[in-house]
């Protein structure tokens, strides 16, 4: 296979792969990891906690926020040292996930 089948083994790793920013640089993350991850975290999935949440309950807002946090191995912002995610981009960091779980899942050609 030579030059050829090194390029298609690059580029099949690098969409299997899952970009995002982590508050300090862009990473990538083996997205099947990711997901098996997300998957094993209750807190993501529990129809309760899901519930408060649309309630804007805080507790269940920040129990939440931190399983994201812990699934994607980011930290959450401290204001003392600037880095990290706010709430908002690792909402978003979820949400771009998601889209990325969807379009991985979608036949070829649609």
């Amino acid at each position: 296979m030579g030059v050829l089948g090194w390029w298609y083994r690059r580029r099949l790793r690098r969409a299997m792969q899952f970009p995002f920013w982590d508050g300090q640089k862009v990473r990538r993350a083996d997205g099947q990891r990711l997901w098996r991850r997300w998957r094993a975290k209750q807190e993501l999935a529990d129809p309760l906690l899901l519930k408060k949440l649309q309630e804007n309950d805080p507790e269940a807002t920040e129990q939440y926020l931190a399983a994201l946090a812990e699934t994607f191995e980011v930290e959450r912002y401290d204001a003392v040292s600037g880095r990290g995610l706010m709430d908002g981009e690792l909402l978003e960091l979820a949400v771009r996930f998601a889209q990325w779980i969807e379009k991985k899942k979608a036949p070829a050609g649609r």
